[in-house]
């Protein structure tokens, strides 16, 4: 998956429609191992989007994304929020599959902004206004939403 990442952010570096993405992307439909990844690759690409847009696109399922609890699903459940609440429309987000990765091992990785405690650890006993108002600025910090 290392591979996988590095080849995204690289990608996301070029231009859109650059020459030396398009015979990156071309030579990667013939690595055969990386062929249920190119999805993956080429959704990192995309720019950050509204809230709205991410929304909405819940609805149209793609390879290369998935779908995104803003209020973190688990955590929430432990805290006793409702099941209708975490999988309401406005908690769900379609977002590019890597992305979704960073943001997953972000909220798990200690951080100052939260006095030392991982984003998970701070939320533990937080509200729902605050739980999302952190996934909200996790989708920012890593560029899938515009801010």
């Amino acid at each position: 998956m290392a591979m996988v990442k590095a080849a995204a952010k690289w990608l996301a570096r070029l231009p859109v429609a650059g020459v030396a993405a398009e015979i990156y992307v071309g030579t990667l439909r013939h690595v055969e191992w990386l062929e249920g990844y190119q999805s993956a690759i080429a959704t990192y690409r995309d720019p950050p989007r509204t809230l709205d847009e991410l929304q909405n696109d819940v609805a149209n399922p793609q390879p290369g994304y998935h779908i995104h609890h803003i209020v973190e699903q688990t955590p929430a459940r432990r805290f006793r929020i409702s099941r209708s609440d975490i999988d309401a429309a406005e908690n769900l987000v379609r977002i590019p599959v890597l992305r979704h990765y960073e943001i997953t091992g972000w909220y798990a990785t200690r951080n100052e902004e939260f006095g030392g405690l991982s984003p998970r650890d701070y939320l533990r006993n937080r509200n729902w206004d605050e739980r999302r108002r952190v996934g909200l600025g996790a989708l920012i910090r890593f560029q899938v939403l515009q801010p």
